[in-house]
């Protein structure tokens, strides 16, 4: 594979990539992807829902701090 890009190698392709933690959570019914942070915020990451209406609640933002 041949890659032509100005960048550095290291930037492209990080030695140690952080994990992510994530998990599936129920919230107000729906289910929900949500995404533990280092420092224990979790955050909402997806909404999982085949009503396109929950995607008009704010509530259910991507990138949403959940209690």
């Amino acid at each position: 594979m041949v890659l032509y890009t100005p960048m550095a190698f290291d930037d492209i392709f990080p030695e140690t990539p952080m994990p992510i933690r994530m998990s599936e959570r129920w919230i107000q019914g729906r289910l929900c992807l949500v995404r533990h942070d280092e420092d224990g915020t979790i955050r909402l990451e997806r909404l999982i829902s085949t009503n396109p209406d929950d995607y008009w609640d704010p509530d259910f933002q991507p990138n949403t701090t959940l209690d």
